[in-house]
């Protein structure tokens, strides 16, 4: 496609003044240059200025409220779904931190604390401690995960309330 032909198809919309300023400036140097856009762009110009005086439809006021009600619906649950996201990961993080730090804890309670700063320690020792901290944790995650859940459909049961 020629160039005379991109400013041709774009006469239109520049009588409709629906260009941006840069295809505003191609249109205007080609017309200074060239007679039949030129020509064209006058024939259009009167089409453009009728166009305009036409009135404009105006949507229904229930329409209006009823779009307003669907969007501040759809902002409200994207708020939501956002602070849940960012609440989840500080909670994870938390809940690795609190894992972390409970290993030592739980050492300390079982009385094999000392076990942790020596050097040496033997394979069973370690496979015993780790099956035992493995249970404990799992068993922490499992709550954490009832108490999630519990809390969701808690969540659920008084956003229909309301």
């Amino acid at each position: 496609m020629s160039e005379h032909d991109k400013i041709r198809e774009l006469l239109a919309l520049a009588a409709a003044d629906a260009l941006t300023s840069t295809e505003e400036k191609q249109v205007a140097e080609h017309v200074r240059s060239c007679v039949s856009c030129s020509n064209e762009l006058n024939a259009w110009l009167p089409i453009a200025s009728e166009l305009h005086r036409l009135p404009t439809p105006q949507p229904s006021s229930w329409l209006v409220l009823a779009t307003l009600a669907r969007a501040e619906t759809k902002l409200t649950e994207q708020a939501e779904h956002d602070w849940n996201r960012r609440v989840m990961i500080v909670v994870v993080a938390f809940a690795w931190l609190l894992t972390i730090a409970s290993w030592t804890a739980f050492h300390f309670v079982s009385g094999r604390f000392g076990g942790l700063l020596e050097p040496q320690f033997s394979h069973t020792q370690f496979s015993n401690t780790w099956i035992s901290f493995a249970a404990f944790t799992a068993l922490g995650w499992l709550a954490g995960g009832v108490s999630a859940v519990m809390l969701a459909i808690r969540l659920r049961g008084q956003r229909r309330l309301a």
